[in-house]
C-alpha cells in the first residue's frame, strides 16, 4: 500500500510539473498571438504590400496558435481532473470561504508527507497560505505563500 502512494505522490507531482510547463507555454502563445495582432505588424504588413504589391497571409498562423491555444487549455482541464480525481476538498477550520484555486493548491500538496501550511488573513490580500514542504531528510524543498488578491495592494 505504501509503494501505490509513493506512486501516486510522484506521478502527482510530475502532473504538477506539467501543468506548470502548460502554463508557461500558454503565456508564450499568448504573447505571440498578441504580436501577430499588434498594430506594428499591421503597418509593417501594410508597408511591405505597398513596397511589393502582395502581402504576407499572417491568418494561417494566427489560426494556428490560437489553434494551439486551445489543445493546451484541453490538455490542462483534463490533467486537473486527472490530478484532483483522487483528493478530496481540504476544509481549513476558521476558513469558511477558501478560494478554489487556494484550495486545489492545499489539496494537491497536503496529502504528501512533508508539507506544512499555515492559513493566516491578511487585511488588503485576503487569505495567505505560507506553507513550506520538506524532503525525507528534513531539507526544505520549497516554500512560499500564496494570496488570494495577490496585487490588491495596487488598488489603493
Amino acid at each position: 500500500m505504501a509503494d501505490f502512494e509513493t506512486t501516486e505522490l510522484r506521478a502527482n507531482r510530475e502532473y504538477s510539473q506539467l501543468l506548470r510547463l502548460h502554463e508557461r507555454l500558454r503565456t508564450q502563445l499568448q504573447r505571440m498571438r498578441e504580436e501577430l495582432t499588434s498594430a506594428q505588424v499591421d503597418t509593417l504588413v501594410k508597408d511591405i504590400k505597398v513596397r511589393t504589391g502582395e502581402a504576407p497571409d499572417l491568418t494561417t498562423i494566427l489560426g494556428s496558435v490560437e489553434e494551439a491555444l486551445r489543445a493546451l487549455k484541453l490538455s490542462q482541464s483534463r490533467i486537473r481532473s486527472v490530478i484532483l480525481e483522487h483528493h478530496e476538498t481540504v476544509v481549513v477550520e476558521g476558513v469558511p470561504n477558501l478560494p478554489t484555486h487556494l484550495q486545489r493548491f492545499l489539496a494537491e500538496r497536503a496529502q504528501g508527507s512533508g508539507f506544512s501550511y499555515e492559513v493566516i488573513q491578511d487585511e488588503v490580500r485576503g487569505w495567505v497560505i505560507c506553507w513550506k514542504e520538506y524532503t525525507a531528510n528534513g531539507t526544505i524543498r520549497g516554500y512560499g505563500q500564496f494570496y488570494e488578491r495577490p496585487y490588491a495592494y495596487l488598488e489603493d
